[in-house]
């Protein structure tokens, strides 16, 4: 008996090791992935992976491809920008919809589309920058920080209220064009900054994405720089990644107090949460996300707790205009359900039924667009 005992407690402890063994490497392999698709900079173009089929008075026909991704907005009403190899253009209304097939209002803003090209849908929705695009005179911009010079685009206005527009993970200037014509209407001067690791700009000493870890302090720059030309006062917009750096930025910097109001658009002020979601979507048990993120804190230094901005909510004093679409799947919605819910007193929440991640311009402009307007009205002066 007691040797069939010891047999019994062997198996039972190789099972053990085999399974703690099993998450761990998932643990591990889950980690690198993090690290590729979340913590390491990729500018390199996102592939043209829909198929235009037609092109005929002001419509295209888009076709999927094995490559279309998920969460491509194809099939989202609302207004894309269309990339294609030589120009650009821009999708609305949805006048039909097939399996893998839809048929949408379509203009084009440069070159020409022709059937068989392959195109891909956006979420910039314009090109270029702002001469080239609105005919907006804007000029880009230096000033040099610990990490080195840095370069922004500044739109001149009427007003000593400056806006600073803080774009998303891995996003190029042109994310803030959306918005821009009616910052530009109502007078402010507006600077669309980079930062850290952004193409072009310096590096994290450790080459990562930190999430407003180190990121706020490019930002506490941008806003010095815009207090030392004229500035009196500034309204943060932060797009994604952009809103947790403007929520560490508000949280560690000294110049804070110059802060008049805040833009956020699916703000990723819970990166665990982000994470969690992105592992679910993969297929993963959740035990799998507690031991990748364990093994990202060890091999990355991801400093989880503090990428949790909602815990410090109730330190945030000026007025927020908060935007999250319902059908992100990037980044939680329930992040800013709870931010709004934390601060009712200060947060304005335009929750967007049906929009993919920082998809609530797209999904409705002229009513993103008028809810800034308002923001601005109460708590800005042009």
């Amino acid at each position: 008996m007691r040797l069939v005992r010891r047999i019994l407690i062997a198996i039972v402890a190789l099972v053990v090791i085999g399974a703690v063994a099993g998450v761990g490497a998932g643990g591990w392999y889950l980690s690198d992935i993090l690290k590729r698709d979340a913590l390491m900079p990729d500018h390199k173009p996102s592939d043209l992976d829909m198929q235009v089929v037609r092109v005929s008075d002001g419509q295209v026909t888009l076709r999927v491809t094995p490559a279309t991704g998920e969460t491509a907005p194809w099939n989202h009403e609302g207004v894309w920008g269309v990339r294609w190899d030589g120009g650009y253009g821009q999708v609305g209304a949805i006048s039909q919809l097939n399996e893998g097939q839809v048929v949408r209002e379509f203009k084009t803003f440069n070159g020409e589309l022709r059937p068989g090209v392959m195109a891909r849908l956006e979420g910039y929705a314009f090109p270029g920058e702002p001469m080239t695009t609105f005919g907006i005179p804007f000029r880009e911009v230096q000033y040099t920080l610990s990490l080195g010079e840095f370069t922004a685009w500044y739109v001149e206005g009427k007003g000593s209220t400056w806006v600073i527009f803080v774009h998303g993970r891995n996003a190029e200037l042109r994310e803030g064009l959306r918005i821009l014509p009616t910052l530009v209407d109502m007078g402010y001067p507006t600077l669309l900054i980079t930062y850290r690791n952004d193409e072009g700009a310096p590096s994290n000493p450790d080459g990562l994405l930190r999430y407003g870890q180190t990121e706020w302090q490019d930002l506490e720059g941008a806003v010095r720089y815009a207090l030392q030309e004229g500035a009196q006062d500034v309204v943060l917009v932060g797009i994604s990644m952009g809103g947790a750096i403007v929520a560490n930025f508000l949280y560690q910097s000294d110049q804070a107090a110059s802060v008049r109001g805040v833009i956020l658009d699916a703000p990723m002020v819970n990166f665990n949460s982000t994470i969690d979601l992105g592992v679910e979507r993969r297929g993963y048990p959740v035990i799998v996300a507690g031991i990748a993120k364990g093994m990202s804190q060890f091999r990355f230094g991801v400093q989880w707790r503090k990428l949790d901005y909602l815990k410090d909510a109730e330190r945030l004093k000026a007025p927020v205009l908060l935007f999250h679409g319902d059908a992100d799947e990037t980044v939680p919605v329930a992040t800013s359900d709870a931010l709004a819910k934390a601060r009712q007193d200060i947060v304005r929440y335009v929750r967007v039924p049906g929009a993919l991640h920082v998809g609530s311009w797209n999904r409705d402009p002229a009513a993103y667009e008028a809810a800034v307007r308002t923001f601005l009205g109460d708590v800005g002066r042009s």
